[in-house]
């Protein structure tokens, strides 16, 4: 790979995520022959922009190399940390999903829970706010015009104790960034165990509303996945052509 291949697309998503999964990277990194492809994931490695993740047990899964890093330096960026083995199915799916998004031309940003973490690690470690502060896993900058510019994602694989669910609730409560919260989940417990945990604490889904969503159809299309609000069921694309047709 010459100076001029340096693979920087792929390097710019691993320095937000932690990791290049072999399965996001042929689905939407490259539309070469299979045998291509393989050439070319391995020229990651042998050319130094990445390494293997350390786990046995995540064998298509690189991790930025030492180049790639000089790189990011380079251009003032700093990476995350990369995922442990408990958590990379979570991360794998909030990467679908934002490459999805990206692919659907309806992101102006997006902010991983990683850099969040990195970036406010200070203030997590040394005040009780940041103790007890959650960060969304995925925070997304939606194209103007969009009904709501600034979204919280939570992507909820297992059940939490309802103490946990009652801080997440509080703490997007007084987190005046965000315009709405989707919860997406596969366990209709989790959806009833944060709506109680809303009424407990009051929530002020007036002011930033709450939806939730199928992990199955978001991970399909997070653009058309149906986003189950109190007052109806919505999604990104709606909130994209919502705007546009006020604006018109």
């Amino acid at each position: 790979m010459s100076v001029k291949h340096i693979p920087l697309k792929e390097i710019s998503f691993a320095a937000k995520t932690g990791f290049l999964s072999k399965a996001l990277w042929h689905k939407f990194f490259t539309t070469r022959s299979y045998s291509r492809n393989s050439r070319i994931w391995h020229r990651f490695v042998e050319d130094g922009y990445f390494r293997p993740h350390e786990s046995k047990m995540l064998p298509d899964v690189l991790i930025l190399g030492n180049r790639s890093l000089v790189e990011l330096e380079r251009r003032g960026i700093a990476a995350v940390t990369k995922p442990h083995l408990g958590q990379f199915d979570h991360d794998e799916k909030a990467g679908n999903i934002i490459l999805s998004l990206e692919q659907g031309k309806v992101l102006d940003s997006f902010t991983t829970e990683a850099e969040l973490k990195r970036k406010n690690w200070l203030w997590t470690k040394t005040t009780q706010d940041g103790k007890d502060a959650k960060f969304p896993d995925l925070t997304l900058q939606l194209s103007k015009p969009a009904k709501y510019r600034t979204v919280a994602l939570e992507i909820e694989q297992s059940k939490k104790t309802f103490d946990r669910y009652m801080k997440v609730m509080n703490s997007y409560a007084v987190t005046k960034e965000i315009e709405i919260v989707v919860f997406i989940a596969n366990q209709q417990y989790i959806f009833n165990s944060i709506s109680r945990a809303m009424k407990e604490v009051s929530y002020p889904s007036w002011e930033r509303p709450v939806g939730f969503g199928e992990m199955e159809a978001w991970l399909k299309n997070p653009l058309t996945a149906p986003i189950y609000m109190s007052r109806g069921v919505e999604s990104i694309e709606q909130w994209m052509r919502e705007k546009r047709e006020r604006a018109g």
